[in-house]
């Protein structure tokens, strides 16, 4: 039996690209899918049909930083799916293959663009009588955890007691990140600690972002923060892109691609 995964996708409109996103996962990741919509764009989420379970999360209604919203999504999707990898993912993300996961294994973490640094978070140490040695880092938009790593924060009680000592910050704000050059705390709090609970976090791919040049199996996995990948972007060996923001010929290529897989593997 393969490897199972359960999806979380972190949804705020855009209904044909989070339609086709949707598509992509349910052919190449799995059926088992949580759409979190942030708070402040459930009027739109009410109103469409996704063929997935949807929730409604925090208000969020900011460009960075929805590491509550994350935090809420991981909790609800390892309650509601047993799974052996829980992948968190942005709707810009396009899934191409299946092939990513033979690289699901040895690790408690996995991403693209690791760094490994020296950011200091007194709030969340006090918060659970820890000391972090040093920080981790993936980027955020396409994130896969493995199950021990959330077995492990749900029996130290981090979902509650996290989303309820950050209950009153908006925004993105964690207090000594931004003073410190950080953009998105999420992208660091999960790989954090999952090195510091004794797991390993593994690198798919890094963008230079100075040089512009890429490292790692790039080819496979070409994951970036920015600029946006299209067309002229021949990743012919690709199986997860990002970012993949609109439906212009890329998305419109692979989507022609998955109807006519599903035309053959009809009876």
């Amino acid at each position: 039996m393969g490897v199972k995964i359960a999806t979380l996708l972190n949804a705020h409109g855009n209904t044909p690209l989070v339609l086709d996103t949707l598509s992509a996962i349910k052919m190449y990741v799995g059926d088992d899918i949580l759409t979190l919509v942030d708070g402040c764009s459930w009027d739109w989420a009410e109103k469409i049909s996704l063929p997935c379970h949807k929730v409604k999360g925090f208000n969020h209604g900011y460009p960075k930083g929805p590491y509550r919203n994350l935090t809420l999504g991981l909790k609800l999707i390892y309650d509601l799916f047993e799974a052996d990898w829980y992948c968190y993912c942005e709707p810009d993300v396009l899934f191409i293959s299946s092939k990513f996961k033979e690289d699901l294994k040895d690790a408690w973490c996995i991403g693209a663009d690791y760094r490994n640094g020296q950011y200091k978070f007194p709030y969340l140490e006090k918060m659970f009588n820890i000391e972090l040695k040093d920080s981790h880092y993936l980027l955020g938009c396409c994130v896969f955890y493995h199950r021990d790593f959330l077995t492990k924060l749900k029996e130290i009680e981090f979902f509650d007691i996290f989303l309820a000592s950050t209950q009153q910050f908006s925004k993105g704000y964690f207090p000594d990140y931004e003073e410190q050059g950080g953009y998105d705390f999420g992208e660091h709090l999960f790989p954090t600690l999952a090195t510091h609970f004794g797991g390993n976090i593994k690198e798919l791919s890094k963008w230079h972002p100075i040089f512009c040049h890429w490292q790692g199996n790039f080819k496979q996995y070409p994951l970036r923060w920015q600029p946006e990948l299209d067309w002229e972007d021949n990743f012919a060996e690709a199986s997860i892109m990002h970012p993949v923001k609109t439906m212009g010929d890329l998305r419109w290529f692979h989507k022609t691609k998955r109807e006519k897989l599903c035309m053959i593997s009809k009876p």
